[in-house]
């Protein structure tokens, strides 16, 4: 997925799923914020749901995106965002975090506690198996995530990272269900079988910019993914979480 596109932007949540994150959102948002810094907030699909109430910011690497920002905006990164320590009431990373690589993910931490003066609120993929999502590509055979996630995270790390400045206050593990893949089976299916994820029409590997991907399906994958069915219960997708700095208390 190329954010910087501005076809990226122009139907971004076409199922609407972003309503649910929306609702989740404004219901921890604790009652003595005024000032919020939506750190990531691509094309403002929260951002702008947001400044009938309070006063915002938006900040994203991605010009294409901020055009359609209906309140201030900075174009920057995560890793290094420009305001000064304590500078907003709150801090919100939505569907951000998952998209670094190890050294970023290092450096945006530091920065969302840095600029938060009270609140983070961080909402993630909870748990997510990236393996299952994988594509190969069947021109060059180069595997990636086809949302460009690089990161898998759980309350535990999401504690860890924010630790010992923050602690986690409340927290929502909700959305549409998502069923892992046992590892096995996944191995299987995938390395033997080569069959990978399916991605969307019009997804080109971001390698060699080819539109052919190892999609081969068999009797024997329909009997491995019936079993995985069988074998696993769904859970809900994302994890949103209520952090307050350790001298803040609601």
């Amino acid at each position: 997925m190329n954010y910087m596109a501005e076809a990226t932007w122009e139907n971004y949540d076409p199922e609407k799923q972003a309503d649910l994150r929306i609702a989740k959102l404004l219901a921890l948002l604790p009652s003595d914020v005024q000032t919020i810094l939506d750190a990531g907030c691509g094309n403002g699909i929260i951002t702008n749901k947001l400044i009938a109430k309070y006063q915002v910011t938006g900040l994203d690497i991605s010009p294409a995106a901020l055009k359609y920002l209906q309140c201030p905006s900075v174009q920057a990164s995560v890793t290094e965002i420009p305001f000064p320590d304590r500078s907003f009431d709150v801090i919100i990373c939505n569907e951000v975090l998952e998209h670094l690589d190890n050294a970023s993910l290092q450096k945006a931490f530091p920065e969302l506690k840095r600029v938060a003066k009270k609140y983070i609120i961080i909402s993630v993929p909870h748990k997510e198996q990236l393996e299952k999502l994988y594509y190969r590509c069947a021109n060059c055979g180069f595997i990636e995530h086809p949302y460009g996630h690089l990161q898998s995270f759980s309350e535990e790390t999401l504690s860890t990272y924010l630790a010992p400045e923050f602690y986690l206050k409340k927290r929502e593990i909700f959305g549409p269900l998502n069923r892992d893949f046992i590892p096995l089976l996944l191995n299987i299916k995938q390395r033997w079988l080569k069959q990978w994820f399916n991605p969307a029409s019009g997804l080109k590997c971001s390698r060699c910019q080819q539109e052919k991907f190892e999609i081969n399906k068999s009797l024997l994958t329909k009997g491995i993914n019936l079993l995985n069915r069988l074998l696993v219960h769904p859970r809900p997708y994302w994890y949103m979480g209520l952090f307050i700095r350790k001298t803040q208390e609601l």
